[in-house]
């Protein structure tokens, strides 16, 4: 009977290791698995694991709340909406009546027939309608100076990533990716300033649509200035 007990005894033991060890390696990779997830994060979209992780070692900034939300989306979009309806008026313009619209840009009275003549008063009130939004549900308001620039110059970054296209090449096969490079950098900085300009822009409802309308003309401006500098560094 001793020697049977002895036995059991030790089936036991076997059996309660292989549990234990069984439970160790389960352990490790999960926390392997919960490590890869928090590192999954691509193109600066950090996975929900991972934001959880900053926010509690304290690293989620106001900037980073804002930028994640549907307010600043929304604001992006209408912003984004009104540059190419000013774009698509401009371009039935000739040159001569394009300079004029720039030099008037800040003439009131000009500015407003620009608004009835592009049909623009649906888009400006979309704008309207989502900064108020941005300002009221966000803490926009609490960022300074820098931080509002960070914020529109980091969208830019990120917006224009999604809108290049592959790089082209001088007829005598040089490499043009300087220009480029240059382009980017000036379309990416009117980007950043036009939001920037938008969102400063008063509350007065009449003022603001000239206001934004003045923040389309001078980035429209900017843009349009950045290509002719591309296509004479591509030309050089």
């Amino acid at each position: 009977m001793t020697g049977k007990r002895m036995r059991n005894l030790s089936y036991v033991i076997v059996f309660a290791c292989g549990i234990l060890a069984t439970f160790f390696i389960y352990s490790c990779s999960n926390d392997d698995y919960y490590t890869d997830e928090t590192e999954a994060g691509t193109n600066g979209i950090a996975k929900t694991r991972a934001f959880s992780s900053r926010m509690m070692n304290g690293e989620y900034t106001l900037i980073d709340s804002i930028a994640s939300s549907d307010e600043f989306w929304e604001f992006e979009m209408s912003s984004e909406l009104l540059a190419e309806k000013f774009k698509t008026y401009t371009s039935t313009l000739n040159e001569e009546e394009y300079e004029y619209l720039i030099e008037n840009m800040n003439d009131d009275d000009y500015m407003a027939e620009v608004i009835k003549k592009a049909d623009m008063n649906d888009v400006l009130q979309k704008v309207d309608k989502a900064r108020e939004n941005l300002f009221n549900q966000t803490g926009f308001l609490r960022l300074s100076e820098e931080e509002k620039m960070q914020l529109f110059m980091s969208f830019a970054e990120s917006r224009l990533q999604t809108k290049i296209s592959p790089l082209k090449t001088r007829k005598e096969g040089g490499d043009i990716s300087e220009c480029q490079k240059q382009k980017e950098a000036d379309i990416t900085k009117a980007k950043g300033k036009f939001d920037d300009s938008v969102a400063d822009c008063t509350s007065v409802p009449a003022v603001a649509q000239l206001c934004y309308m003045n923040a389309a003309a001078k980035y429209n401006f900017e843009v349009r200035l950045a290509e002719k500098t591309y296509q004479q560094c591509i030309g050089n």
